[in-house]
């Protein structure tokens, strides 16, 4: 992994676009972590800093996704020279950062200067870059086979997009729109003063420690090490990270590891898509890991309270990998 340091927003977003990829689950901040961040953010002295938690990055190789079809839309912007990431965690932190910034910047008309900078300036950096009107590219979003990427271009950014009808409306959509009505209705009653102060804070005052990361061991690894304010990561997206790091550790060719690595991207990706599609009453992450363990490994609901204990602790561990205990096809079976 390469060297971290604390960086802020205007730091990271220097000539770069970021995409969360389409196997992480959705947005899933609701009013209480808003709530703490809000708080982080006024209590922010003018002229201090607040470290705000880890941001990973994994860079995208430009000639890798040339030929993709789910990346033709930014590929002018990889060709006048910015660099593409994907984010790999701190999605809740950047993704609610981002729709302050775009509620502030729309309580600005477009020729007001901001802290010295003109509004198009900033959303240039932060949210979206066109050419001559024939192109339009998002600097942060998702990618574009997430069931959230028009959903947060159309209502979260308010900009048109030619599938604009195609997006289905979820759990993580529903979190998306709370946190933009919270942010308008927290910014309606500051003076434009207040309004430059919190900008400023949220570009240049937040300070993520930020790793770009250049071999995938590492960061399933450090993912469970991770610890910081927001929604503590559930089981269910351990086990993913889990089952990824042992990947890495099997006795197989690197090929046969990239697919497993693939088919477990693949399977989560639909998980999440499902336990988003009911918005009104879904389903909780743990609770659906739960109910999957008694099934899969015929344990009794007496036994309940040891299911992310034996599948972290117990089944999916890097000793069993290594003694041989869990072959890749345990793996690719579950």
């Amino acid at each position: 992994m390469s060297d971290s340091k604390l960086q802020s927003l205007s730091e990271i977003f220097n000539n770069k676009i970021f995409r969360i990829p389409d196997f992480q689950r959705g947005y899933s901040w609701e009013e209480r972590q808003l709530e703490d961040f809000w708080e982080d953010i006024q209590n922010l002295s003018p002229n201090k800093i607040h470290y705000i938690g880890l941001l990973t990055v994994e860079p995208i190789n430009a000639n890798e996704v040339s030929n993709i079809e789910k990346w033709k839309d930014d590929l002018w912007l990889l060709k006048k020279g910015l660099s593409a990431y994907y984010v790999i965690d701190g999605q809740q932190r950047l993704t609610t950062l981002i729709i302050l910034l775009h509620e502030i910047l729309c309580t600005f008309s477009d020729n007001e200067g901001i802290n010295y900078g003109q509004k198009s300036e900033w959303i240039d950096r932060f949210l979206y870059r066109s050419y001559n009107q024939l192109y339009k590219s998002f600097v942060f979003g998702y990618e574009k086979d997430n069931p959230s990427d028009e959903y947060f271009k159309t209502k979260i950014l308010e900009q048109e997009s030619s599938a604009a009808d195609k997006y289905p409306e979820t759990l993580y959509t529903a979190n998306l729109m709370f946190a933009k009505e919270y942010f308008k209705n927290k910014l309606k009653p500051l003076s434009k003063e207040d309004r430059e102060t919190i900008f400023d804070k949220a570009t240049n005052r937040l300070k993520f420690n930020y790793y770009e990361i250049d071999d995938s061991l590492d960061v399933y690894v450090t993912f469970e090490t991770m610890n910081n304010r927001g929604k503590d990561l559930s089981h269910l997206e351990l086990l993913k990270n889990r089952l990824i790091y042992l990947s890495t550790l099997l006795d197989e060719d690197d090929e046969t590891k990239g697919r497993l690595r693939t088919d477990i991207n693949e399977t989560w990706k639909t998980i999440y898509e499902y336990l988003g599609k009911n918005k009104d009453n879904p389903l909780d992450d743990d609770d659906f890991l739960f109910n999957h363990w008694i099934m899969y490994f015929t344990y009794d609901r007496s036994q309940s309270d040891v299911y992310a204990e034996f599948l972290l602790k117990k089944k999916f561990t890097a000793k069993n990998v290594i003694s041989g205990n869990i072959s890749i096809k345990e793996i690719k079976n579950y």
